[in-house]
Protein backbone atom coordinates (compact mmCIF):
# COMPACT_ATOMS: atom_id res chain seq x y z
CA UNK A 1 0.00 0.00 0.00
CA UNK A 2 2.93 2.68 0.79
CA UNK A 3 4.27 2.00 -2.66
CA UNK A 4 1.25 3.11 -4.10
CA UNK A 5 1.72 6.10 -2.04
CA UNK A 6 4.91 6.63 -2.97
CA UNK A 7 3.88 6.50 -6.63
CA UNK A 8 1.46 9.00 -6.07
CA UNK A 9 3.31 11.53 -4.01
CA UNK A 10 6.26 11.34 -7.03
CA UNK A 11 4.16 12.40 -9.37
CA UNK A 12 3.71 15.95 -7.95
CA UNK A 13 6.33 18.61 -7.51
CA UNK A 14 7.86 20.90 -4.96
CA UNK A 15 10.39 23.57 -5.65
CA UNK A 16 11.62 26.88 -3.58
CA UNK A 17 12.84 29.32 -5.99
CA UNK A 18 14.74 32.41 -5.00
CA UNK A 19 14.10 35.56 -5.13
CA UNK A 20 14.27 37.25 -9.24
CA UNK A 21 16.33 40.65 -8.12
CA UNK A 22 17.57 42.03 -4.78
CA UNK A 23 14.83 42.68 -2.18
CA UNK A 24 12.31 40.06 -3.58
CA UNK A 25 10.59 36.80 -1.89
CA UNK A 26 12.06 33.62 -1.65
CA UNK A 27 8.67 31.32 -3.60
CA UNK A 28 7.55 27.79 -2.30
CA UNK A 29 5.45 26.27 -4.97
CA UNK A 30 3.70 22.93 -5.35
CA UNK A 31 2.55 21.54 -8.58
CA UNK A 32 -0.13 18.88 -9.18
CA UNK A 33 0.21 16.39 -11.83
CA UNK A 34 -1.79 18.15 -14.18
CA UNK A 35 -0.11 21.12 -13.94
CA UNK A 36 -1.72 23.19 -11.75
CA UNK A 37 -0.40 25.28 -9.19
CA UNK A 38 -1.93 23.77 -6.08
CA UNK A 39 -0.18 26.34 -3.22
CA UNK A 40 2.17 29.19 -3.35
CA UNK A 41 3.78 30.97 -1.24
CA UNK A 42 6.26 33.86 -0.63
CA UNK A 43 8.86 34.00 2.38
CA UNK A 44 11.58 36.49 3.81
CA UNK A 45 14.17 33.57 3.96
CA UNK A 46 14.77 30.53 1.95
CA UNK A 47 14.91 28.57 5.19
CA UNK A 48 11.38 29.83 5.57
CA UNK A 49 10.53 28.43 2.26
CA UNK A 50 11.92 25.33 2.24
CA UNK A 51 10.60 24.52 6.07
CA UNK A 52 6.99 25.24 4.71
CA UNK A 53 7.54 23.18 1.35
CA UNK A 54 8.83 20.03 3.59
CA UNK A 55 5.55 20.24 5.81
CA UNK A 56 3.41 20.45 3.03
CA UNK A 57 5.33 17.72 1.39
CA UNK A 58 4.57 15.71 4.72
CA UNK A 59 1.08 16.32 4.55
CA UNK A 60 0.71 15.78 1.25
CA UNK A 61 2.03 12.05 1.55
CA UNK A 62 0.19 11.62 4.71
CA UNK A 63 -3.40 12.67 2.68
CA UNK A 64 -2.46 10.09 -0.45
CA UNK A 65 -1.33 7.00 2.22
CA UNK A 66 -4.93 7.76 3.97
CA UNK A 67 -6.44 7.73 0.56
CA UNK A 68 -4.90 4.28 -0.52
CA UNK A 69 -5.92 2.89 2.23
CA UNK A 70 -9.10 3.99 2.36
CA UNK A 71 -9.16 2.48 -1.24
CA UNK A 72 -7.52 -0.90 -0.07
CA UNK A 73 -10.36 -1.14 3.11
CA UNK A 74 -13.50 -0.48 1.03
CA UNK A 75 -12.12 -3.03 -1.87
CA UNK A 76 -11.40 -5.90 0.93
CA UNK A 77 -14.75 -4.75 2.54
CA UNK A 78 -16.16 -5.56 -0.98
CA UNK A 79 -14.75 -8.62 -1.50
CA UNK A 80 -16.37 -9.74 1.59
CA UNK A 81 -19.73 -9.04 0.62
Amino acid sequence: MLHNAEVEFARYLFAVYPPPMPGMPWLSVCIAPDGHVLDSEAFATFEEADLVTYRAQAVLFDSLVQQVEIKHALAADGALH
